[in-house]
Parts: C-alpha cells; structure tokens; sequence
C-alpha cells in the first residue's frame, strides 16, 4: 500500500519539549499542522520533524529513523555557538534555528517545505552557455 502525502498541509512533527515552540501554529500558514510527537517512530512520510534541543548525536539517530521524504529541522538554545550549529546541520539536519522567536523558526520551516516541493533547478555545466527564448 503506497501512503499519499498531501503537500499542500504539511505537517510539523515536534520531537521534544513542545513549550519551546508554544505559539507555532498560529505564525504557520493555515493549512499547516503542529503535532507533538513522542518518538521518532510516529512521524509520518512527508512531515517536516522538529527536534528541540538535540545533541549533533541524537541528530544523526534521529536522520537514520526518519521516514522517506521527511525533512529535519532542529531548534537549538538561543546562546548556542557557531560550532554548535555547525554540527547538527552536519549530523543530519536541513535546518538549525536559535530559539526565541517562533515568528522566526515559521519562516525558516516554510522557506524548508519550499525548497523541498519546487521542482528541481536547470544544471548548468561550467563554460555552458544558456540561452533564454522567448514565445511569441
């Protein structure tokens, strides 16, 4: 049985404390969904996961268990390092936010939920011309 995903209402999954992320739906579009999920496990194809406050560590476990076709975003503490981002983004996430403004974290997950929907970009070789021609 193939399970269909509807990516016109995406889906936050939030693995953690969701008191960090209280206010999240309301900064969403309307269509979106916010739903706190206790493990990995209930996250469904699709789903952008939310993961609060993660080690690099528990990122890549995290990244191993995920569903097909679901993107991994990561709320780190508002003080965290440079280096600390760096890591979680290199363990497996697509994004990495600071906490302190939901407003904020809502635009990096629909900027993420964008890049994942689009339709792939042209490549262009190095030295390729391209030409652009106009109908009519």
């Amino acid at each position: 049985m193939t399970a269909l995903i509807d990516l016109s209402a995406p889906t936050v999954a939030v693995l953690g404390d969701a008191t960090q992320v209280t206010g999240l739906s309301r900064r969403l579009p309307p269509a979106w969904r916010v739903l706190h999920t206790p493990d990995v496990e209930y996250v469904r194809p699709g789903e952008l996961a939310l993961l609060i406050s993660p080690g690099p560590a528990e990122v890549a476990r995290i990244r191993r268990r995920l569903p097909a076709g679901c993107a991994l975003a990561v709320l780190v503490d508002r003080a965290a390092s440079a280096a600390t981002i760096a890591d979680v983004l290199q363990a497996g996430a697509e994004v990495c936010v600071r906490a302190g403004s939901t407003t904020v974290l809502a635009g990096h997950l629909v900027a993420c939920h964008r890049r994942r929907t689009r339709p792939a970009a042209a490549q262009v070789s190095p030295g390729e011309t391209v030409r652009t021609v106009r109908a009519g």
